[in-house]
């Protein structure tokens, strides 16, 4: 082997060797320290590409679950206020079913239509009932004509529009005139009939449990989704904490193996000077 001064070939390669240890030993704390194998797109050009793409949609994911969870909290107060003018119908059934026994007197009569009334005047109450500014039922216009969409993913929605649809019930029990109980037996059958007030309900109600349904169907789907992606990005973009320790202690000591070489092959030019001195 050759003895120069002006190149020192050894001091050379132990500087390549010192520099790639530490370049090592660098990536392996970033990672540790992030808990991520790709913290820019030149750690890994194809994974950073596949990881943002899966990033995005996980992303998407996870708001779509929250617009279904609004959702089902819209229905779950549809389906609260439903029950309640079903309650308040069923008692106007009893009501008006004790009015057609002609064993009552007008002021029996004037007793039991004052309690239809004020359930009646409960029933439009509920009618108007919003949820977050919007209306339920249609009874401001709004609820029978404008069209309410779950977002459930970049391309994907529910319409529930359907469950929320203008409720007319025919009749206003607030203030229906029941004199007799032949006339009472006439409301009796028109609010009981195939297309009385309480089968509009509970149609209704079962429309909104129906969509209730779907929704909680989509919300599985959205979960096992965002489980899905969360482990396809772990798998792409998520440091193996193990190995990365491996790696970092093995960089260490060949840089600190590089940095004592490097003393030792920084002094060989000296043998030159040696020779020259004799």
């Amino acid at each position: 082997m050759s003895i120069t001064v002006n190149t020192n070939m050894q001091a050379l390669k132990i500087q390549q060797n010192l520099s790639s240890a530490t370049d090592r030993m660098n990536t392996a704390m970033e990672r540790m320290s992030s808990g991520s194998k790709i913290n820019s797109a030149k750690d890994d050009a194809a994974g950073y590409a596949v990881s943002t793409s899966l990033s995005t949609d996980l992303s998407i994911t996870n708001t779509a679950s929250d617009n279904v969870a609004m959702g089902q909290d819209l229905l779950s107060a549809a389906d609260g206020v439903l029950s309640v003018i079903t309650d308040n119908l069923e008692r106007i059934v009893d009501l008006l079913t004790q009015a057609s026994t002609g064993t009552y007197s007008p002021d029996d009569l004037a007793a039991i239509v004052g309690e239809i009334h004020a359930r009646g005047t409960e029933i439009e109450a509920q009618l108007t009932s919003t949820f977050n500014g919007i209306d339920l039922f249609g009874a401001g216009g709004a609820g029978g004509t404008t069209a309410v969409n779950i977002q459930t993913g970049s391309s994907s929605s529910v319409n529930i529009a359907t469950g929320l649809a203008n409720m007319a019930l025919g009749t206003t029990y607030s203030s229906i005139a029941i004199g007799t109980a032949a006339s009472a037996a006439a409301a009796l059958t028109t609010l009981t009939g195939a297309t009385g007030a309480l089968s509009t309900v509970t149609t209704r109600a079962t429309t909104v449990g129906a969509l209730q349904n779907r929704l909680d169907a989509v919300s599985d789907a959205l979960d096992v989704q965002a489980t899905n992606l969360s482990s396809a990005i772990s798998t792409i973009a998520d440091a193996d904490v193990a190995e990365e320790s491996a790696s970092y202690v093995q960089a260490q000591i060949l840089q600190s193996a590089s940095a004592t070489l490097l003393v030792q092959a920084n002094s060989a030019p000296q043998i030159a000077l040696t020779l020259i001195q004799g």
